[in-house]
């Protein structure tokens, strides 16, 4: 797999977007929560719960966390993601 199209399987998916240490300060959050919304080799966008997207610019990001698929029991009683 290129690295190129690397999160290109993950759109639609829900994330978590960790901060890099020197973009962190007194009262920011560590990471940010969202449904991987489209990427780039700037930026990430994020659909946040309220529907407002984040654009994040890759030189913050130290990690993307990316929440596995919800199986099929899950799916059918409706508690995954």
């Amino acid at each position: 797999m290129s690295d190129d199209n690397l999160l290109e399987q993950y759109l639609d998916r829900p994330v978590r977007v960790h901060f890099a240490p020197g973009m962190l300060g007194p009262g920011l959050a560590a990471y940010i929560e969202g449904k991987l919304f489209d990427y780039d080799d700037e930026a990430i966008m994020l659909e946040e719960k309220d529907g407002s997207l984040a654009y994040i610019p890759v030189s913050a990001v130290r990690m993307v966390q990316i929440k596995p698929r919800a199986g099929l029991w899950e799916r059918l009683i409706g508690s995954g993601n």
